[in-house]
Formats: C-alpha cells, sequence, structure tokens
C-alpha cells in the first residue's frame, strides 16, 4: 500500500496474515524508514532524548530544557510515523498483539521474532 510520510510516499505491501511475505516486507519497510530517515526507530540507533540535569545557572538549565523539548518533539514524530507505518501495513489481527508495545523497536522485534523463526523454517523446506 501507499503510505504518506511528510511530502512523499512509499510503498510498502502488506504483510500477510501468516507471514509468507516476511522477507520482502521486512526489507521494503526498512527501506522506506531508511528513505524518511527513521530506520534508528527501529534499529536503535536513535533513542528518546534523555532530559537534561538542571546547571548552575537557570539560563543554560533553560536553553537545555528547550533544545531537549525540540529533540524529543521530533523523537517523537519519528516514533509516531514508524509505528502508522507498520500499522497501516499490517494485518488487524497483528495490529492487536502490538499494539500496546512502548516503542517502533518493541513493535518490530515483536514482529520479527513471530516471523523470522517461521522464514527460517520455509527456507529449510525448500
Amino acid at each position: 500500500s501507499n503510505i504518506k510520510l511528510g511530502d512523499d510516499s512509499v510503498r510498502v505491501p502488506k504483510l500477510e496474515l501468516g507471514g509468507s511475505n516476511w522477507v520482502l516486507y521486512k526489507d521494503r519497510l526498512l527501506w522506506a524508514a531508511n528513505t524518511k530517515g527513521y530506520q534508528g526507530h527501529l534499529d536503535r540507533t536513535v533513542m528518546e532524548p534523555v532530559a537534561p540535569q538542571a546547571s548552575a545557572t537557570q539560563a543554560t538549565t533553560d536553553m537545555a530544557e528547550a533544545a531537549h523539548e525540540v529533540k524529543l518533539a521530533e523523537w517523537r514524530k519519528g516514533e509516531a510515523n514508524m509505528k502508522q507505518l507498520i500499522a497501516s501495513t499490517i494485518p488487524d489481527s497483528l495490529f492487536m498483539k502490538i499494539r500496546t508495545k512502548p516503542n517502533a523497536r518493541a513493535i518490530w522485534e515483536a514482529l520479527a521474532q513471530e516471523f523470522e523463526r517461521k522464514s527460517r523454517m520455509v527456507s529449510v523446506d525448500l
């Protein structure tokens, strides 16, 4: 399906319920995430920004907090985009299993755990 992320659309196939297309789905979703600059939300190279520690001067603390708020908003946007990209390309029954995961990485890990094993079994059977 075509997914609009920002100003551009990316094409990611729907994941089949049994995961028969997991290998292709995984690569295409990762490519789409990379295209939009969000792959770090799946591979843990982008983590939630940590709030700054209080400093000796209020002005320095205020500037650090403002910078943190900008970074946090950017991180949240990336998380929301990745969660939506995944959610819009999986069956409803899978969505019900992953919807309570705390972040995009946890969602991706749950899907990978479910289907990596199955795709290895299919490869062995071939």
